[in-house]
């Protein structure tokens, strides 16, 4: 049987449509469009109220961040938060508690993660017997929860009954609490004996 070319006429156009198509996709659609798309920093997940957890391994809550609201976004896998607040804990002294207007969530390149919270932060736990009341307020402050740091180098002030504490930078343990400042200047109110 000898195949007439009026019947191959259907299958030839049809060919060509398809190859029009693919034509145009790739000429309206530059090739790196995903990649384009991603490299963008727009938000693709906001949460309102939201709160996450970090367990040590006996499954006790090792610390927290409370945020009004966290916008993430997809480029560099990373996150803003609005009235932020950080709480540090450990079952042998109070709970210390980081606040802020504003910070950033990012996964470093360990795996770990880092805080930065800006705008005016506050750091401070209650007194208790054993440990004094910690006031600490720094114009921005970075925190690595994973391996309890917290530093700045932006300026700290250190509020106590016995005085004030100015220094330009400072880094601290958050479960020990042992805190080193450099290039201190202090005022030291002496007790009154009344």
């Amino acid at each position: 049987m000898i195949a007439r070319p009026a019947s191959l006429l259907p299958i030839g156009v049809l060919t060509l449509l398809v190859a029009l198509t693919f034509w145009l996709s790739r000429f309206v659609q530059p090739p790196d469009f995903r990649a384009d798309r991603k490299a963008l920093h727009e938000p693709d997940l906001i949460i309102e109220n939201f709160s996450a957890q970090q367990l040590n391994s006996a499954g006790d809550i090792q610390y927290a961040v409370n945020a009004a609201r966290m916008t993430h976004f997809a480029d560099d896998d990373s996150s803003h938060l609005e009235k932020v607040t950080l709480i540090a804990t450990n079952s042998s002294q109070p709970n210390m508690t980081i606040t802020a207007p504003e910070g950033k969530l990012f996964r470093r390149a360990d795996g770990s993660d880092e805080v930065m919270m800006q705008g005016g932060v506050l750091v401070q736990s209650v007194a208790t017997e054993k440990y004094p009341a910690l006031k600490l307020t720094t114009p921005k402050i970075v925190v690595l929860p994973d391996t309890h740091q917290a530093l700045s180098n932006d300026g700290v002030v250190l509020e106590s009954a016995s005085g004030t504490l100015n220094a330009r930078k400072f880094t601290m343990n958050t479960k020990t609490r042992r805190i080193v400042f450099e290039t201190v200047d202090i005022a030291y109110l002496p007790r009154s004996n009344k």
